[in-house]
C-alpha cells in the first residue's frame, strides 16, 4: 500500500465534508458539493493534470469550467447549461476557500476569477388546466393514486421545494391548524399552511399508508414507496410518469413553486406574506418566481384598476 497523501483532493474532499457537517449543512447540500468535486477530480485525472490541492491552478479550474460549457449532456445530447457550469464553479469555490482557510494551499486559485455568464432562463409556469389533468391522472383509489394526489396537492398548495416535501414526517403535519412543518434551505424550519382539499387528500393517504406493508418498518416517514421512504428523486420520477400519462409533457417540482408564487400574486396576495410562506430572505426571489407570466399579472392588474375609466 502506498503512502497516504493528505494533500490529494480525494482526501481533502473528505475533510471538507467533515467541516460542512460541523457547520450543520444539510445532507443534500453536502452531497451536492461532493458530487461536483468528484467531477472535477475526474476531469483532472482524465487530462493528466495534478490532483493535489497545492498544485491545482486557476488555469486547471478554468479549463474544467470551459469543458462544462462545451460538453454535451450524456443523456440528451444537448449542450449543458451555463447554470450547470455555474453550480460547479460555486461548489469548487467553497472547497478551495476552505483549503485556503486551513492553510492547505497558499493562495486561492479563485481569486480574481468570475462566474461564467448565464442568460436568464424563465421557468414555465404550468397552466391551471394542466395541473387539473395531472390530478385527474391520479384520481384512483389505490395506494399510489392516493399518495401521488396528496403530494401534488401539497406542492401546489404550499409552494414547497421537493426536498422539503420529501423530508416530511407524519408528525410534521398538524391537522388542527392545517399546517406542515418543513425544513428549508439553511436548515431553517417554517410552518406552511394548506387548504381543505389538501387536508382531505392527506387524510385519505394516511389511512391507506397505515395498511401499507412498509409502514411496519417505518412509522415516521410521511411518503412511502417501493423501497420504503420516498426520496426527492423518487418524487421527481413519479411526477414525470404522471405528467407523461396525463399528456401534459415534462413537469418538475419547482414548477409548482413558480405556479404557487404566480397564483398568489395574481390573486392579490401580499409580497411580504409570499416571502414568509416560501421561505425567502431576499426580495430578489419575488422577481424570479413566476417571471415568465409576470406580464400576464401586470395586464390583469391594469384591467382591475381601470385607471382610464376613473377620469
Amino acid at each position: 500500500m502506498g503512502a497516504l497523501n493528505l494533500d490529494d483532493l480525494k482526501e481533502l474532499k473528505d475533510d471538507f465534508a467533515t467541516e460542512l457537517r460541523r457547520r450543520n449543512r444539510s445532507k443534500p447540500t453536502i452531497d451536492g458539493y461532493l458530487t461536483r468535486i468528484d467531477y472535477f477530480i475526474e476531469f483532472l485525472t482524465e487530462n493528466d493534470l495534478p490532483t493535489t490541492g497545492p498544485e491545482v491552478t486557476r488555469d486547471h479550474i478554468g479549463a474544467f469550467i470551459e469543458s462544462l460549457l462545451t460538453r454535451p449532456n450524456k443523456r440528451t445530447g444537448k449542450p449543458l447549461t451555463a447554470e450547470y457550469a455555474r453550480s460547479h464553479y460555486r461548489a469548487l469555490q467553497q472547497f478551495f476557500k476552505y483549503l485556503a482557510a486551513e492553510d492547505i494551499i497558499t493562495a486561492d486559485p479563485f481569486d480574481k476569477m468570475t462566474l461564467p455568464d448565464a442568460p436568464e432562463q424563465l421557468v414555465e409556469v404550468p397552466a391551471d388546466d394542466a395541473l387539473r389533468q395531472l390530478l385527474t391522472e391520479c384520481a384512483g383509489t389505490d395506494f399510489n393514486d392516493l399518495r401521488d394526489t396528496a403530494i401534488i396537492r401539497l406542492f401546489a398548495d404550499t409552494g414547497c421545494r421537493a426536498g422539503e416535501v420529501a423530508g416530511l414526517n407524519i408528525d410534521d403535519l398538524d391537522f388542527a391548524e392545517n399546517t406542515a412543518l418543513v425544513i428549508g434551505k439553511g436548515r431553517r424550519p417554517r410552518t406552511t399552511p394548506f387548504g381543505d382539499k389538501t387536508r382531505t387528500a392527506l387524510r385519505k393517504y394516511l389511512r391507506a399508508r397505515a395498511k401499507h406493508p412498509k409502514a411496519k418498518n417505518d412509522e415516521t416517514s410521511l411518503w412511502l414507496g417501493y423501497q420504503g421512504r420516498m426520496t426527492d428523486h423518487g418524487i421527481r420520477q413519479m411526477l414525470e410518469r404522471r405528467a407523461a400519462a396525463a399528456g401534459i409533457g415534462h413537469i418538475h417540482p419547482h414548477q409548482f413553486r413558480h405556479w404557487f408564487a404566480h397564483t398568489w400574486l395574481a390573486n392579490g396576495g401580499q409580497e411580504q406574506d409570499l416571502m414568509m410562506l416560501a421561505g425567502w430572505r431576499s426580495r430578489q426571489m419575488l422577481d424570479r418566481y413566476g417571471k415568465s407570466v409576470a406580464d400576464e399579472r401586470a395586464k390583469a392588474a391594469h384591467r382591475r384598476a381601470r385607471l382610464g375609466d376613473k377620469l
